[in-house]
């Protein structure tokens, strides 16, 4: 995917026409959110299992109370 975006970037530097930039731009663009997007998501399915165990414990402590 990095390869691509400095492939799409590389076109955009040599282009001229206005119209052809843009649409380069939109798709650099989308493929960096979408590289983002699956960075969190990969966060967060990591880090989810440990925040509900982490609240699963403690609600039982606070029962015990």
């Amino acid at each position: 995917m990095f390869r691509e975006i400095e492939a799409l970037q590389a076109k955009l530097n040599e282009t001229e026409d206005e119209d052809e930039q843009r649409a380069l731009e939109e798709d650099v663009t989308g493929k960096i959110l979408w590289l983002s997007w699956c960075g969190i998501c990969a966060e967060v399915d990591e880090l989810f299992p440990k925040v509900l165990d982490y609240v699963r414990r403690e609600g039982n402590m606070r029962d015990h109370a």
